[in-house]
């Protein structure tokens, strides 16, 4: 079982269990109403490593006019360049906007048909920059075009 607190104990020691989550133990913060869900906190590392689960699949192909097209799934967005860089660098901003969007838009977020996909949201949000993102969806090795 996770360690649990009520929200209220939660928030007048939250030092204790922000330690907590420093050193990778989750906690439950109970709900204040009926009407809420839980919370869990986490730390970021670990988030992390569970979300690697989830990864994209990126199809990228080079246009008879010299252009690029890239397919980002599971996401189902696309994006296109002049070139393979630009290309990228376009996939990377509509990546960044399909998970902002999911997030910051409550019947997106809550939706059952994108439900499934607020684990490929979050790994681009955890994201702190658009290098990162490129790694993410293109791998490491790749991102120094």
């Amino acid at each position: 079982m996770l360690k649990e607190y009520g929200f209220s104990t939660a928030r007048k020691n939250f030092t204790t269990v922000f330690d907590d989550v420093q050193n990778y133990i989750p906690s439950l913060i109970r709900a204040r109403k009926q009407t809420e869900t839980d919370g869990i906190m986490i730390s970021r590392l670990v988030l992390a490593e569970i979300l690697e689960r989830y990864p994209f699949e990126i199809d990228i192909r080079l246009e008879e006019d010299g252009s690029y097209w890239v397919w980002i799934q599971p996401i189902n967005e696309y994006a296109t360049g002049n070139t393979e860089a630009e290309c990228r660098q376009a996939a990377v901003e509509v990546a960044r906007e399909f998970a902002e969007d999911l997030i910051n838009e409550p019947f997106m977020f809550q939706a059952k048909n994108t439900r499934p996909l607020i684990p490929y949201a979050m790994r681009i949000l955890l994201c702190d920059n658009s290098q990162e993102v490129e790694q993410l969806l293109f791998g490491a090795e790749l991102a120094e075009v």
